[in-house]
C-alpha cells in the first residue's frame, strides 16, 4: 500500500492483509528517523484478529482485505 492508502486505511479502520494473515486494523503508524540521519521511515502497527498482539511492518508489504469477514 501505499503511504496515502495506509493513512486511509488507519483513519477508516479497515482490515488489511500482511504474510496471508488479515489483521483487524492499522493501530498506529510509526515515523523513524532514517538510519543515515536524513529523513524519516514510515512503518505501520497492525493489531490481529483477537486484539492480543500487534505487528510493525512496511506499509509497502501490506494489502487492502478483500472483503469483511464477520469477527
Amino acid at each position: 500500500m501505499t503511504h496515502a492508502e495506509i493513512k486511509a486505511a488507519f483513519m477508516d479502520e479497515c482490515p488489511v492483509m500482511f504474510n496471508g494473515v488479515r489483521y483487524r486494523r492499522v493501530s498506529a503508524l510509526i515515523y523513524r528517523k532514517n538510519p543515515t540521519g536524513t529523513g524519516l521511515v514510515m512503518q505501520a502497527e497492525l493489531l490481529d484478529q483477537n486484539y492480543r498482539a500487534v505487528v510493525i511492518v512496511s506499509p509497502e508489504r501490506i494489502e487492502p482485505a478483500k472483503e469483511d469477514k464477520p469477527a
